[in-house]
């Protein structure tokens, strides 16, 4: 089918323990196993823009065991189109091992199977091009800014999520990716590795080096959204949630955030569904299972307030 937005990148199985505190080096925490559950950033991603209605496609890459098929299937039950996606004989899918805590608070350990992502020769044009948006995972710069110029090439428009450790805000890899980006999408710890104490001066930085829409995730303080030589805005969240487990929702943020660009809806509405979004995504365990009942987010986006800040 076609899709407005293409992500390439990863799916995983997330098995996830409750433990009485996050274990730390030469430390242990002996907790509860809660079960597996579908993650990856990019499905994630994916499968949040989908629930907004928007057509999505999710290039990945999974093994042939029976982790692999059920998460293409779960996903294609959320609306995401899996069939460009490569299955692999060899490897087992990509998996995540993650600590969560009383306060919803987790430490997450990835074991890379091999097949995280596709190789470049591995994705079709054709599937790549097809989005008006494509957003690749950025954990590997050299191997985003490959499947950038394929959406550059095809007329695309770009989003990144860049996580804290992922990149150093000199790295010329990084500009590179940037010159090819047009929305980008940080946490606070990501962005205070472009200025320690002010998220709009980091976005500043980040426009200069060609992004047009930079968004800043801050949590239960709600998210920072500034327009380049446009408005900026900061969205409050519902401070009364309950958090039961963080795990996703920057990636229901950016996911709901680009369903409203696709749908043509100003900065200051796709912010505050995002939040809303974000903010439904950490009431339960797992990092998709708030997309089985979305009824109350009409509830919530009635409560994020949004502050213009130029």
């Amino acid at each position: 089918m076609p899709a407005d937005l293409v992500v390439v990148g990863d799916a995983s199985v997330d098995h996830y323990v409750q433990v009485p505190h996050l274990a730390t080096s030469d430390n242990k925490a002996i907790g509860r196993y809660l079960g597996a559950f579908g993650g990856g950033m990019s499905a994630n991603l994916a499968a949040a823009a989908a629930a907004q209605g928007v057509r999505t496609r999710l290039i990945t890459k999974v093994g042939t065991d029976a982790e692999g098929p059920a998460e293409l299937r779960a996903l294609t039950l959320h609306g995401v189109d899996t069939s460009a996606s490569v299955q692999d004989p060899e490897h087992r899918t990509w998996m995540c091992f993650v600590q969560l805590d009383e306060t919803g608070e987790k430490a997450l350990i990835g074991a890379d199977t091999g097949i995280k992502i596709p190789h470049l020769e591995e994705l079709e044009a054709g599937a790549v091009q097809g989005g008006r948006i494509v957003a690749p995972l950025a954990d590997d710069l050299v191997w985003a800014t490959g499947v950038a110029q394929h959406a550059v090439d095809g007329g695309a428009q770009v989003a990144i999520d860049l996580e804290p450790d992922a990149f150093g805000p000199d790295d010329p890899r990084l500009h590179t990716l940037l010159g090819h980006t047009d929305y980008v999408f940080l946490n606070s710890a990501s962005a205070r590795k472009f200025h320690p104490d002010s998220h709009e001066a980091a976005a500043e930085q980040l426009h200069a080096l060609g992004p047009g829409t930079v968004v800043v995730s801050r949590g239960e303080q709600g998210a920072y959204c500034s327009v380049a030589g446009d408005a900026a805005f900061t969205a409050h969240g519902a401070s009364d949630v309950p958090v039961v487990d963080t795990t996703g929702a920057g990636d229901a943020l950016a996911g709901a955030f680009l369903a409203g660009v696709l749908q043509g809806h100003p900065a200051e509405t796709c912010l505050r569904t995002a939040v809303a979004l974000a903010t439904a995504c950490v009431t339960q365990v797992g990092s998709r299972t708030y997309l089985t009942d979305l009824s109350s987010t009409p509830t919530v986006i009635d409560r994020i307030t949004i502050e213009r800040n130029r």
